[in-house]
């Protein structure tokens, strides 16, 4: 039986990107963790081509910023990457079905996109001061660390919404790994809590096999280098 990302299926999903973890990462876990067939179409280089960006707006129509973007195999259109990934997640029966859930996806979807926004800031590879990189370093990411492994204690589960594994673990877990552990070597070890609950979505049957697939192996991941070290 092919992974359930396996591009060899007649009909697939189209996930609009750069060759890179980034913003999109989120979104391909959710997808595999769905059971959605996809592949990835990558702009030509970085930064993206005027025919990349041409595409990208004959496609998803916003004159602003469109990827990344999933085209599903049905046609519908999803531009903006927590848009899309709660639309994915939908799909997918990866969303809970009550109020309260609903608010702690939503409020860890916003936790997870402030990490990253401040991961952002701390690239030295692309102009970021060393001090920037040094403060997220032995500041702000700790915090950011802090504040999810408390959310997490208070589940009432091994995930952070309850038992079952949810969008909100998958993209807590594309913040707190591609833009903080990852980049910070050695980031988990003053929380337990935290970095057991990441062997746990990494031993996830369908997870573990995209983290192995020779799609995934071909993504640029954001390393050490990033922070000047």
């Amino acid at each position: 039986q092919l992974p359930s990302f396996c591009p060899s299926f007649s009909m697939v999903a189209k996930l609009y990107y750069y060759a890179a973890g980034g913003r999109a990462m989120q979104i391909r876990l959710t997808l595999a963790a769905s059971g959605i067939p996809f592949e990835d179409v990558c702009a030509s280089a970085f930064p993206p081509s005027a025919e990349d960006r041409a595409m990208w707006t004959a496609i998803g129509k916003n004159t602003t910023t469109n990827v990344p973007m999933v085209v599903m195999d049905d046609g519908a259109v999803y531009t903006q990457s927590s848009a899309a990934l709660r639309a994915v997640a939908r799909r997918g029966r990866l969303m809970p079905t009550n109020d309260e859930e609903l608010y702690t996806v939503d409020k860890l979807i916003a936790d997870a996109d402030d990490l990253r926004a401040a991961a952002y800031k701390t690239f030295v590879v692309w102009g970021a001061p060393q001090e920037e990189a040094d403060k997220f370093i032995s500041t702000v990411l700790p915090t950011h660390l802090e504040n999810f492994e408390r959310q997490l204690k208070g589940s009432s589960g091994d995930y952070f919404v309850g038992d079952k594994l949810t969008v909100a673990d998958l993209t807590v877990y594309d913040a707190v790994v591609n833009f903080g552990a990852n980049r910070v070597p050695g980031a988990l070890d003053d929380f337990k809590a935290l970095k057991a609950w990441t062997e746990r979505v990494e031993h996830n049957s369908v997870i573990k096999v995209y983290l192995a697939s020779k799609e995934y192996s071909k993504l640029y991941k954001f390393g050490p280098e990033t922070l000047g070290k």
